[in-house]
């Protein structure tokens, strides 16, 4: 089986903004990794290496999905790789005054080495991590401790947390606060970007900010298909929640691909739960009208809503009756198909192409073979509205079709205006990614492939970034 070996490095700087983790495409099949862990020494500061890194370990194994182990006993994190070997089947770590072989490059802290192993004959997409060895610079001035970095000392267990992201699957991060931003900075503990990020490769819940300043919370199964759907799972409402007039709260957001009838139940022996239920569009806008809410009966420790819904993205918002509650809870939602497909309203365009009027932040489609074309390509057009300028994240993924994203604004009789995107590749893969700041108008996105001829499944995600 082909295997092939990466480098990942880890420097300086941290800036504020969205969520917006960078995932590899390469992960463990079963969402672990144990690593030997005999560093000798004891920094300055008293403590060993041995314990910062455990607990580095500890902190992503705690916060996410994904799980770290440790051996105690030393495992050289070079064995197999300066001879041009890939890696000798255990996850190593250690200082070393050279980087298997080589030099450091400049400002180098660490480097993670990763071995894959291809999961297809044409070794593409995703791969298996079946190694991870991380090596630090022995030429830097290393110490362990909180708070600031200090002038000329790097701080051990920060680095860490970030060469045990790379170790997961991540990839760095520049455009949020994050332990994987490429710098190491005063940030020195696992922030929600780093958290999503992990559970986004493995599973769990990962959050996306909104305009409201209420993180999103995006379950491992967001996406409701029927015929007959359920999802339970439980939660905390915790201090360190967003709050609503002085409640904390939890929003998730869940698709409903049909229309639906749905029952919602939210139970707690904790606190007096009350339940909100809210439609929502791809500018994180609440459509009007859609609320509904349940803050239970007296006495109940449960609250429920049961109701026919339009197919589309909804938040399903989690707080109590009380100011200030917290506590544990459960939440169940069921959804049964009320009728086929959507009561999404499609047209056929001024270019002889039908257009489905979809404000939905998630959309599931698929380019067919009796689609009508654009340029000798498949493509299907989504109809969404701005309502006020803002700055989105529109992906389009697809595991069959390399894809083109291409967004447009069109005038009122349907005449494509002055804005025109289109993107090819993302970053890591053949899937598409374009962020723009938009002004309020109407908008055309359309999904297409690179090839003629084409088809298959695709998603469209649609994220609001903040300033």
């Amino acid at each position: 089986m082909f295997r092939a070996n990466t480098l990942i490095l880890v420097l300086a700087f941290f800036s504020q903004g969205l969520l917006a983790f960078e995932a590899s495409d390469n992960a463990w099949p079963d969402a672990s990794a144990t690593f030997f862990v005999g560093i000798p020494g004891i920094a300055p500061s008293g403590e060993t290496w041995d314990a910062a890194f455990k607990r580095a370990m500890a902190a992503w194994t705690t916060a996410t999905n994904f799980n770290f182990f440790a051996e105690d006993q030393g495992g050289d994190p070079c064995a197999g790789q300066n001879t041009g070997a890939l890696g000798n089947g255990i996850g190593g770590v250690g200082f070393a005054d050279n980087r298997c072989g080589t030099e450091f490059g400049s400002n180098v802290l660490a480097i993670t080495l990763t071995t894959l192993s291809c999961t297809n004959p044409g070794c593409t997409g995703k791969k298996d991590i079946v190694e991870a060895d991380i090596v630090f610079n022995a030429n830097e001035n290393w110490d362990i401790y909180s708070g600031p970095l200090l002038p000329q000392t790097s701080e051990f267990e920060r680095v860490a947390l970030h060469e045990l992201g790379h170790a997961l699957g991540l990839d760095h991060e520049s455009s949020a606060s994050a332990i994987m931003q490429p710098f190491a900075s005063n940030i020195a503990t696992l922030q929600p970007d780093d958290i999503s990020g992990a559970n986004f490769i493995y599973g769990g819940t990962i959050s996306t900010p909104s305009i409201y300043d209420i993180p999103i919370k995006l379950p491992s199964k967001t996406s409701f298909s029927g015929p007959d759907d359920v999802i339970n799972f439980a939660g905390t409402l915790a201090t360190s929640d967003a709050s609503l007039e002085n409640k904390f709260i939890d929003v998730y957001q869940l698709t409903f691909e049909n229309d639906s009838e749905i029952s919602v139940s939210l139970s707690s022996l904790q606190f007096d739960p009350f339940l909100i239920l809210a439609r929502v569009t791809s500018t994180q806008q609440l459509v009007p009208g859609s609320t509904a809410s349940d803050k239970n009966l007296a006495g109940s420790s449960s609250a429920n809503l049961q109701q026919p819904i339009a197919a589309g993205s909804y938040w399903v918002g989690v707080t109590s009756v009380a100011a200030a509650d917290t506590g544990s809870y459960n939440l169940t939602v069921d959804a049964k198909i009320a009728s086929e497909g959507s009561s999404f309203e499609t047209f056929t365009s001024i270019y002889g192409i039908d257009v489905e009027i979809n404000p939905n932040p998630l959309i599931k489609g698929a380019l067919r073979s009796n689609d009508q074309k654009f340029d000798n390509k498949f493509i299907d057009i989504y109809q969404f509205e701005v309502t006020e300028t803002v700055t989105l994240r529109i992906e389009l993924t697809s595991s069959r079709v390399d894809t083109v994203l291409l967004v447009v604004d069109v005038l009122s009789d349907q005449q494509l205006g002055s804005v025109f995107l289109r993107n090819d590749d993302s970053k890591f893969s053949t899937d598409s990614r374009i962020e723009a700041t938009l002004s309020p108008g109407t908008y055309w996105m359309g999904a297409t492939s690179f090839s003629p001829n084409d088809f298959g499944d695709y998603q469209i995600q649609t994220s609001v970034v903040l300033p």
